[in-house]
This record gives C-alpha cells, sequence and structure tokens, in this order.
C-alpha cells in the first residue's frame, strides 16, 4: 500500500468533526509506536484478547503514514500527508476500496478512494472524494479506539505486525510456512459456499480466494471470505451491524436471492417499519424469513459472539447440512 498524495497542502473538502477522530488522537498514535502496518487478524494474541470476537465491524488494515512533506515527479509536485489509511482487502498496491483521514494544517478530513488494477500513485488526487456514509465514519471511530485501547495496553508488544510494503495482485498468496486450518474446517468452509453459492464466476473466484487463505484460525478465514465477498459483489455471506437499518437487510438480501436462486420473492417493505427500526428490533429478521420459507429458502446464522449479525441465505433442506459445516469451522449455528 502507498501513500496518499494530494495536488496541493489543503483539504480537498471539509474536516471532520468527531470526538474520537482528533488531532490530540493524532499525535497519540504517531507519538507512541514506531509501527506503520497494524493487522488485526495476524496474531493469536489479538484473538485471545477478544479482538476478533469484539467486533468483526473493525477494519483489518491500518496503516500509518508519518509523511507531511512535499514530492516532485516530472514537473509535477504533489504534498504527502500525515494519514491513517483503513482496508480490509490487500489486492492491489492501491487496494479496490480503502479510506483514509489526512492531516493536513491542524485539520482532519475523512476521505474514501478506489485503487485497484492499473491505478497509479499520481492519479490519487483525483480519485478520493468524501465520505457521506454514516456507517463508515462509526467503523473508522471504533476501528481508531481499538487501535488506541491496544496500544495502550500492550505497549506494541508483540501484537502489531509491521511488514515491508509489498505489490499484491488478485487474492492472497499463501504462505507455506504459516499454520494452516484443520482439514475437517477447510471442508466445512467449502461446504458452505457450495451450499450458499450458485455454480458461477463468483463462486469459482470465492473458492480460489479461499485456498489462497492460510490461517490458524476460523474467525480470521470468515472474515478474510466476507470481506473478498463484499469487495467483490459476490452473494455469499451477509454480515449486518446490530444497529443495522431494515432496508440494509432488504438490499443485501433481494441480491442474494436474485443472484443465487434467480427468485423474485415479495419481502416485508422496511418502510414499514418505525423510523428507528433496525434489523436487532423484535421480529425483523423473522419477517423477512417467513416469505422465503414458501419458496424453500431460509435465513441461517452463524454464532459469532460479535456485534453483528453473521448471516446465511440457503435452502430449508440443507439446514443440517448448512449447520454441520458451520461447526466444522468451528462456530454454532442458529435460526430466527
Amino acid at each position: 500500500m502507498a501513500r496518499i498524495y494530494y495536488t496541493e497542502e489543503k483539504l480537498s473538502g471539509k474536516p471532520i468533526e468527531s470526538d474520537i477522530i482528533t488531532i490530540e488522537l493524532f499525535d497519540f498514535l504517531f507519538d507512541r509506536t514506531d509501527q506503520s502496518e497494524f493487522e488485526f487478524q495476524s496474531t493469536k494474541i489479538a484473538i485471545l484478547a477478544g479482538f476478533i470476537k469484539a467486533g468483526f465491524n473493525v477494519f483489518k488494515h491500518v496503516k500509518l503514514r508519518n509523511d507531511g512533506l512535499y514530492y516532485t515527479s516530472k514537473g509535477q509536485t504533489f504534498f504527502l500527508p500525515r494519514s491513517i489509511i483503513f482496508y480490509d482487502v490487500s489486492d492491489y498496491n492501491f487496494p479496490t476500496k480503502f479510506y483514509f483521514i489526512a492531516n493536513i494544517g491542524n485539520r482532519l478530513e475523512l476521505r474514501q478512494c478506489r485503487g485497484g488494477v492499473g491505478v497509479e500513485w499520481f492519479q490519487i488526487p483525483e480519485l478520493h472524494g468524501p465520505v457521506k456514509d454514516t456507517k463508515i465514519v462509526k467503523r473508522v471511530e471504533k476501528t481508531l479506539a481499538e487501535v488506541k485501547r491496544m496500544v495502550e495496553k500492550s505497549d506494541n508488544e508483540g501484537i502489531w505486525v509491521e511488514r515491508k510494503p509489498k505489490k499484491a495482485e488478485g487474492t492472497p498468496k499463501r504462505d507455506e510456512n504459516s499454520l494452516s486450518l484443520s482439514k475437517d474446517q477447510k471442508e466445512g468452509f467449502k461446504e458452505l459456499i457450495g451450499l450458499c453459492v450458485k455454480p458461477d464466476s463468483c463462486k469459482e473466484a470465492i473458492e480460489t480466494c479461499l485456498a489462497n487463505l492460510h490461517a490458524e484460525y476460523s474467525e480470521i478465514v470468515l472474515l478474510d471470505l466476507i470481506c473478498f465477498s463484499e469487495h467483490n459483489d459476490c452473494d455469499f455471506i451477509m454480515r449486518m451491524d446490530w444497529a443495522a437499518e431494515v432496508s440494509e437487510l432488504d438490499g443485501v438480501l433481494s441480491s442474494n436471492i436474485q443472484h443465487n436462486h434467480g427468485l423474485h420473492i415479495d419481502l416485508p417493505t422496511p418502510d414499514t417499519y418505525s423510523e428507528d427500526a433496525t434489523v436487532s428490533f423484535d421480529h425483523v429478521f423473522e419477517d423477512y424469513d417467513k416469505p422465503l420459507r414458501e419458496h424453500g429458502l431460509q435465513l441461517g446464522f452463524i454464532d459469532t459472539e460479535s456485534d453483528e449479525y453473521i448471516v446465511l441465505l440457503h435452502k430449508v433442506q440443507d439446514k443440517n447440512r448448512v449447520e454441520q459445516a458451520v461447526a466444522k469451522i468451528g462456530f454454532d449455528y442458529y435460526e430466527k
């Protein structure tokens, strides 16, 4: 992952207003650690400390760039601000989708950017834009809070992993020297893919991603598959924060139904719920599950003991097989 580039030493948009994303927190993080790359999913210590269970809602990768300098190339000058970068999937040098907080002057702004195949560093100033989704703002805040908490608690005693920058292409490459899942766990993930994703290019892509993932913990692989599916618009495992709006459930479920089953099912209308309704309100999931069952489908849930719902859409007749597959990967299955 390369750095953040601006055409001038000036915010591109409005400074962010947040009680968590502050100059004081920026200074604290840059002063307290020499690490430039934080990976929450890569060590046993982080998992045992409750990080994974505390939140599937945080970004997997956080990078600190202590720049604040100018760079001139081929007669053009760019400003590289001090920045903190957030992303889930390390698929390219500039990931397909990432977010960053830039510090220019004594102000901060939160931006989103799309990288991907063929994107060069000098294009970045034209590719980033404002973050309008409040869920992303909250996710960045939660990630920063976790970074601060872990830095305070462990004082960089081995939880963070700093690696030399590298250019990644496609799905993550297998590290043959690292620990891996058991045979049953691998079979469990393969079975879930087979039971929940129709045979097409998306299924092949997810299977390839799984084959290239090499981790000791099911939590890590599950999160990797979720992130890969989300970033590649593949309908597989659906995740929703407990405070997600009903319309979010309606959107991801409708897409999953259409893509994997080719059906049009009359689902509940989100507008019929109160303005403050979330997916965690009583009977919301049950309301959506009822018309699914009339078409031989149902919702199933993976219990990760986190503050998110990890949801599967599968055939009613496959419930026992799905439950067994979830058990193989190390989690409990439940339904509403």
